[in-house]
């Protein structure tokens, strides 16, 4: 087996160039079309009650919402920072302060384990922290912070020391 790492250079000038299309309109993974995330999310049964309120322009009320998967109800409370474009469910995120602000794109739970995994394996095996930032900048999913620690803790190349 060959262990190779990415120089430092490399990694900083990808994560800025992810970082500029986070912050333009799309946080495509370099590994994952968006057309293959909306088609992903249009098959996936929490997000497509979500992506179909956001079409209708009508977020359901709140008493009937526990007629929904729970993913979808965790969703729907952050209704606000909600948004399609062009057919892909995003979460706006800005920082408290509101100094910066990006779309993250909303990640089916097909797709959650080898993003995340891939994520981790592209910006160098960096653990849990660098890991989370590096996904909290690009996607968002309900339990993607514990999904996240446990990909992280159970990477076998992380753990060969």
């Amino acid at each position: 087996m060959k262990l190779c790492h990415k120089a430092t250079h490399v990694s900083l000038t990808n994560d800025v160039m992810a970082r500029t299309h986070v912050l333009g309109v799309t946080a495509e993974p370099s590994f994952q079309s968006l057309e293959d995330i909306h088609n992903t999310q249009a098959a996936d049964d929490s997000l497509q009650p979500v992506i179909q309120a956001l079409v209708d322009g009508v977020k359901p009320p709140e008493e009937s919402l526990c007629d929904y998967p729970e993913e979808a109800r965790i969703l729907f409370f952050q209704w606000d920072s909600l948004v399609l474009e062009d057919s892909v469910l995003y979460r706006r995120y800005h920082y408290p302060d509101g100094t910066t602000r990006y779309l993250q794109v909303v990640i089916p739970a097909k797709l959650r384990h080898p993003y995340v995994k891939r994520l981790h394996a592209d910006i160098g095996h960096f653990g849990r922290s660098k890991t989370c930032l590096a996904l909290a900048r690009r996607a968002y999913f309900p339990g993607w912070r514990s999904l996240t620690g446990m990909l992280v803790c159970n990477c076998p190349m992380c753990n060969l020391c």
